[in-house]
């Protein structure tokens, strides 16, 4: 199977380059480096010298005072980037936009994105890197090459957690909402269990496609997983819905 660099590397020697590329998966350091080089690899080795008037980052603004302290990509940010790229490339072949944590676009700013990837401005590359694919508009990720990234043990999962995934999965709900209590008052352990189910049913899903439920519970799991990791969020609550879908 081809590697994503390998992808990147082989649509720049060509001069094939898609207009928009979703980097996905777990480890966002990797899924970032991989782009920073890969603006390298197209616009030059001084790419990322100094001033880069060519490379456009957009990121969640920080809500620490907000009441729920969700980090969000808002609408502003949005406009801002079409007036950047807007302009003419300063020294480089392309401009490039990176929209990192690419699931904290707000509905709004989605929409206005959406928009903005329909009408490029210019020989623009849109990259947009995110753990949370799901939390996209389809129309949006209709849009972008998929690249996805693994972690050295992001798709082992290993047999006690799969084992214990089944078994909880088997129970009746009473059992169900109590185990989602249990790990919700444990919250060291929380998100190790989320990364835990999100590989379990990873693999249900490559070794069963066609399944829909498994393909509703993974997304399931990856919204709760998020919004406990990036929201406060009653994590009972959230658990609790999850259960219901097991």
């Amino acid at each position: 199977m081809i590697s994503p660099w390998q992808f990147l590397k082989k649509s720049a020697e060509l001069g094939r380059i898609p207009h928009a590329l979703l980097f996905y998966g777990p480890n966002n350091e990797e899924k970032m480096s991989a782009a920073l080089e890969f603006v390298k690899l197209v616009n030059g080795l001084d790419a990322l010298e100094g001033v880069r008037p060519d490379l456009v980052l957009v990121e969640p603004l920080s809500a620490s005072d907000e009441e729920t302290h969700k980090q969000e990509i808002k609408i502003f940010q949005i406009r801002e980037l079409h007036s950047k790229l807007s302009l003419k490339s300063y020294s480089a072949p392309f401009k490039f936009a990176i929209i990192n944590q690419a699931h904290a676009l707000n509905q709004e700013a989605q929409s206005a994105f959406l928009k903005l990837l329909e009408e490029p401005k210019g020989q623009t590359i849109f990259i947009l890197i995110t753990e949370y694919p799901e939390m996209l508009l389809p129309t949006i990720l209709s849009r972008t090459e998929r690249l996805r990234f693994y972690s050295s043990q992001s798709h082992i999962c290993p047999k006690e957690d799969a084992e214990k995934i089944s078994k909880i999965s088997r129970s009746d709900l009473g059992k169900r909402f109590q185990y989602a209590k249990e790990l919700a008052d444990d919250p060291q352990n929380l998100r190790k269990t989320l990364e835990a189910w999100l590989c379990y049913f990873r693999e249900a899903l490559l070794s069963d496609p066609d399944k829909p439920n498994i393909a509703k519970i993974l997304k399931t799991i990856q919204n709760t997983h998020y919004l406990i990791s990036t929201t406060n969020v009653n994590p009972r609550l959230a658990l609790d819905i999850l259960m219901l879908e097991f």
